[in-house]
């Protein structure tokens, strides 16, 4: 990287973060549980920057990480389980086989894949995490 390069943000990968919960949402108690998925999401977003990703590859994991999130709200919402940490719930659903998403009938067997390399990438992103103890 050049020195007069800066990285993207999370952020600026996906400046509208901060309405998934509200585009994710059946209740407002679905919104509220979405907020308290972000702070993750955004983390390992920064992390995707971090690595020096191309442009496509970045948006398309933003794009498998907001559909992770409307999965996993949709989830949380049909089982009420709101009172799952976000943590467990985010481990849970991205572990091999752990949860497809929302429209996967509809998806091409390419996105689908695609969305499977994102919650892998997310999984070895929370499990160095938490071998870490940030």
């Amino acid at each position: 990287m050049k020195k007069d390069e800066q990285r993207m943000t999370a952020r600026e990968l996906a400046p509208d973060i901060d309405s998934w919960p509200a585009e994710w949402m059946g209740t407002r108690e679905d919104r509220e549980y979405g907020k308290r998925l972000l702070p993750f999401m955004e983390s390992f977003l920064n992390f995707l920057v971090s690595e020096g990703l191309s442009a496509k590859q970045l948006k398309a994991h933003r794009d498998n990480v907001a559909l992770l999130g409307r999965s996993i709200i949709t989830r949380v919402s049909k089982y009420e389980e709101h009172g799952v940490a976000p943590l467990t719930m985010l481990h849970e659903s991205v572990e091999a086989g752990g949860l497809l998403p929302d429209g996967y009938d509809q998806m091409t067997e390419k996105g689908l894949r695609a969305f499977e390399r994102t919650c892998g990438l997310f999984e070895e992103f929370l499990n160095r995490k938490n071998e870490n103890g940030d």
